[in-house]
C-alpha cells in the first residue's frame, strides 16, 4: 500500500438463512453478514443497504447499483453467506426464492451466476475487487439426488486485479457455527480485521490459518488471486469522499495543516472545546478579510464553527444564525465557509459518512439559507456529495426540499412496562417512511443511540425523529392515524439506522 494514498471502498455484504425452497434453512448467515457489514462500515467502507434473507430480484437490483459507480473506487468487495451450489462446473448463490427442480435451469436461472458476478465487476473499471464467499455450509440438495447438482464449489476464473476468498476448499463443505457465535471463516475473517495494517495476502493466509487450526486441520480456506496492486483492509487509509475541490486533507480534517499561520491558530482555538477560546477565535476570524482566505482554510473553519456551536460556542451558534455573516463570505457565488459548516452534519474527521450520529441540532436554523441567492449554491454542493449516500438519509438539504411525512400508528392494548408488568394503554406500533418502518427488532444491532424511552409525547417524538435522521423540524410532518393531542404515549423502541435493509 502506497505510503501516502487515502483509499476509496466499497461493499455488498448479503446474507441468507430462510429458503423458501431450499432445506435446511441455516442458523448463522445472517448473523455473520450482520457482523461483516457493521465491521467494513468501521474499517471506512461506504456499504451498500444490509441485504439479509434476499430473493433474486433484490439481489440483481442491489448488485447492479452496487457495480453501477465502482470506477470512481480504489476497491470493492462483495460478501455472500449461504447456501452455494455448482452445478455443470459453475458456482451459484443460491437467494431466498431460488427452487429445487428436476432440471438444473431451472434453479440457475433465479440464481446468481458468480463467475458473471465476478465478469461484472471486473468489466466495471474498479481497480481492485474482493469476493468473499461463506458458502456450502449445508446440502440443501441432500436426499433429493439432484445428479445436477453439488454443495462442492468449483474453482472460477479470477480476472486481473481480482481475489476470489472461499470459506472452504474446494470439495469441502463449511460449518455454520465454530467461532464466537460465528461460521468458523467469518469468525476468523473479523478476528483478522481488526490487526492494523495487514496486506491482503497476509490477511487471508492468517485466515487460512486460523481456519485450520480451530477446525483441527479439517478444513482449509482457499483464494484464487490475480491481484496486481496492494492493499490493507484495516489500514486507517479509507475515505468516503475524494472528488471535490478541496484537499483530501481538507476532507480529511483530522489531517488538516493550514499554510497560513494566523488560520492555523484559528482553527486549533475552534477545536479546543474552550468557550472562551472559542469565542475568541471567531472574532479573530471576522477580522481577517474573506478574499485572503483560501478555499480550503474557509472550508475547514466552516465545519470547526459548527462543531463549536454543537458543543455550545454562543458566537458559533449567533454566527451560523445570521445570515449577514455568513454571506460576507460569499465570492464568485461559491461560500466555502459554509459549504464547510454543511458538511461537517454529514462527516467525520476522518472523511467518513456518519451513519450514526448526524450533526443535524442547528440544522433547522442553517436550512433557510436554501432560499437565499447568495448562499443557496452550498445546497447544491451538498445534494451533489450526499446522492450516493441516499439510501442512509430521509432528507437532503436542497434549494427545493420538500417537505418530509413519516407516519406514526397508534394501538391501545397490553405494553410492557421496564418493570415487566402489561399495561392496557396507548403505545406506538409502528412508525414508518414511504413503507420502511423505523422501529428496530429487538435484535437489530444498527440502531440510533441512547433514545429508549417509556414515555413520550408527540413533540418529544418529533424531537427524536429530527435529530436522529437529520430532518428540520419545520420540514417534518407526523402523521397520526389517532389525534393524541397533548398525551403522552408507551414507546420503548430503538429506531433503525438502516432502514432501507432488505
Amino acid at each position: 500500500m502506497e505510503e501516502n494514498k487515502f483509499y476509496k471502498g466499497k461493499a455488498f455484504v448479503v446474507g441468507n438463512d430462510h429458503y423458501d425452497y431450499m432445506k435446511p434453512n441455516l442458523d448463522n448467515a445472517v448473523n455473520d453478514a450482520k457482523a461483516i457489514h457493521n465491521a467494513f462500515q468501521t474499517l471506512g467502507f461506504l456499504m451498500m443497504p444490509e441485504a439479509y434473507d434476499i430473493d433474486i430480484y433484490t439481489f440483481d437490483t442491489l448488485f447492479e447499483a452496487f457495480k453501477s459507480d465502482l470506477n470512481k473506487f480504489d476497491v470493492g468487495i462483495l460478501y455472500f453467506s449461504g447456501h452455494g451450489v455448482e452445478i455443470e462446473g459453475k458456482n451459484y448463490l443460491i437467494m431466498k426464492d431460488t427452487p429445487i427442480s428436476d432440471i438444473a435451469k431451472t434453479t440457475i436461472r433465479q440464481s446468481a451466476d458468480l463467475q458473471n458476478c465476478l465478469n461484472e465487476l471486473h468489466d466495471s473499471g474498479c481497480k481492485m475487487i474482493i469476493v468473499i464467499i461463506d458458502a456450502c455450509r449445508n446440502n440443501p440438495f441432500e436426499g433429493k439426488e439432484r445428479g445436477w447438482g453439488s454443495v462442492n464449489l468449483a474453482p472460477v476464473f479470477a480476472p486481473k486485479g481480482t481475489i476470489i476468498a472461499y470459506s472452504t476448499s474446494p470439495g469441502e463443505t463449511a460449518s455454520d457455527f465454530g467461532m464466537e457465535g460465528h461460521s468458523v471463516y467469518t469468525g476468523a475473517l473479523l478476528a483478522h480485521l481488526k490487526e492494523e495494517g495487514l496486506e491482503i495476502e497476509t490477511f487471508f493466509k492468517k485466515v487460512r490459518s486460523t481456519v485450520n487450526a480451530m477446525t483441527g486441520g479439517k478444513k482449509t480456506s482457499w483464494e484464487h488471486t490475480s491481484l496486481i496492486g496492494t492493499f490493507s483492509f484495516n489500514s486507517g487509509r479509507m475515505i468516503h469522499i475524494q472528488e471535490l475541490e478541496y484537499d483530501i486533507t481538507s476532507i480529511r480534517d483530522k489531517d488538516f495543516s493550514s499554510k497560513d499561520l494566523a488560520i492555523g491558530e484559528i482553527i486549533s482555538m475552534l477545536k479546543s472545546y474552550n468557550w472562551y477560546t472559542q469565542n475568541d477565535a471567531i472574532t479573530k476570524f471576522e477580522r481577517i478579510s474573506p478574499n485572503v482566505i483560501s478555499r480550503n482554510d474557509l472550508f475547514v473553519i466552516g465545519r470547526n464553527l459548527l462543531q463549536a456551536a454543537i458543543g455550545g460556542s454562543n458566537y458559533a451558534i449567533n454566527f451560523l444564525k445570521d445570515d449577514n455573516r455568513l454571506i460576507k463570505y460569499t465570492i464568485d457565488n461559491e461560500n466555502h465557509l459554509l459549504n464547510g459548516i454543511l458538511f461537517e452534519i454529514y462527516f467525520n474527521r476522518d472523511g467518513q459518512f456518519r451513519y450514526k450520529t448526524f450533526k443535524g441540532g442547528l440544522l433547522d436554523d442553517i436550512i433557510k439559507y436554501a432560499d437565499i441567492k447568495l448562499l443557496n449554491s452550498s445546497f447544491d454542493f451538498i445534494g451533489n456529495v450526499l446522492k450516493e449516500f441516499s439510501h442512509y438519509l430521509i432528507y437532503i438539504p436542497s434549494t427545493n426540499a420538500k417537505e418530509i411525512s413519516i407516519n406514526v400508528k397508534i394501538e391501545r392494548g397490553p405494553f410492557k412496562t421496564p418493570w415487566g408488568e402489561l399495561s392496557d394503554t396507548l403505545f406506538i406500533r409502528s412508525i414508518s417512511f414511504e413503507g420502511f418502518e423505523l422501529i428496530a427488532d429487538e435484535d437489530e444491532i444498527n440502531v440510533i443511540p441512547g433514545i429508549i424511552r417509556y414515555e413520550i409525547s408527540k413533540h418529544e417524538l418529533k424531537d427524536l425523529l429530527s435529530k436522529g435522521y437529520a430532518i428540520p423540524p419545520n420540514k417534518l410532518n407526523l402523521i397520526f392515524n389517532e389525534d393524541i393531542g397533548n398525551d403522552r404515549i408507551c414507546f420503548n423502541k430503538n429506531l433503525k439506522l438502516n432502514f432501507r435493509n432488505r
